[in-house]
């Protein structure tokens, strides 16, 4: 089977657990998702299946919202609900509008330095791994954009929280964001709750609960083509010659309004099915990924 699925993380379950269901139910061991989602969290995760796991890193890019709860005046060790509490300072005087002040200075792009509970890896181990070790080594900052971070709802308390939406580029670490929303306000705080709920155009409501799919004719109804799931992406169908230069790894001349200098473009077959990713550098079309079986 080639395609992809959009699936309903349960809370509990880690990536890696799911994509682990989806090879036993299907048959199949060509399978792996396009972004880790957290044990704590629910909501849509990708899962790319056959030679579709080919088109992973053009699912990775995609743009992600989320709602979650963000819970003030307490830290733990994994800035989520899953650590273990080292700090509590009541905050009962925090006011909605001292959050919205404090969520501002995030909005844009800005640097985050990954969790030490992470899948990143540092001299071939991950951190996570690390960390269970009871060591903690230096990160270098990412770069990410926070298009949106909107507070819905806030509830005050000894231990306040506050419930928001966020858009934001692929890379991300939510929690992360949380703790330092936290910390900017002088008291630290964790994220008490996470839901992914679109990766680019891919919704959580459209999404497929896991416990549904249980064999392999489940799997199948709800694969999506590869090309559907990469319609984010302009396509282009040359002529023959063309085709076999490009799959030959040879760069051809192209030209199209609606292709981006850096961009990826999907060159197409005849009958509408993936040959190719190929990278538009102007004026050259340059192959990166074959995708024809």
């Amino acid at each position: 089977m080639d395609g992809v699925l959009n699936i309903n993380k349960p809370v509990g379950l880690t990536s890696h657990d799911v994509v682990e269901h989806i090879r036993a139910v299907a048959h199949q061991k060509e399978v792996g998702h396009t972004g880790t989602l957290d044990p704590m969290a629910d909501g849509v995760l990708l899962v790319c299946m056959g030679r579709a796991t080919r088109l992973t890193p053009y699912l990775q890019q995609l743009p992600k919202k989320y709602r979650g709860i963000i819970q003030f005046g307490i830290r733990t060790t994994t800035q989520d609900a899953e650590g273990e509490v080292f700090s509590q300072i009541p905050a009962p005087h925090l006011t909605l509008e001292q959050v919205q002040e404090a969520v501002r200075p995030f909005i844009g792009r800005i640097e985050q330095i990954p969790p030490m509970y992470s899948a990143v890896k540092i001299d071939g181990k991950r951190l996570y791994e690390l960390a269970r070790a009871g060591k903690e080594v230096e990160r270098k900052p990412r770069t990410v954009t926070i298009y949106t971070l909107q507070i819905e709802h806030f509830q005050p308390g000894e231990f306040p929280t506050a419930r928001f939406y966020l858009e934001c580029s692929s890379g991300t670490y939510v929690r992360t964001l949380a703790s330092d929303i936290g910390d900017r306000l002088g008291m630290g705080a964790y994220l008490k709750q996470l839901t992914r709920i679109a990766v680019g155009h891919f919704l959580l409501e459209e999404a497929q609960p896991l416990d549904t799919l249980t064999d392999p004719e489940s799997v199948a109804a709800h694969l999506i083509a590869p090309a559907d799931a990469l319609r984010h992406l302009p396509r282009w169908k040359p002529t023959a010659p063309y085709l076999e230069r490009l799959l030959n790894g040879n760069f051809v001349q192209a030209e199209n309004p609606l292709w981006t200098p850096g961009g990826y473009v999907l060159v197409m077959e005849d009958d509408d099915r993936i040959a190719l990713v190929a990278r538009w550098l102007p004026p050259l079309l340059r192959p990166v990924r074959v995708i024809r079986a």
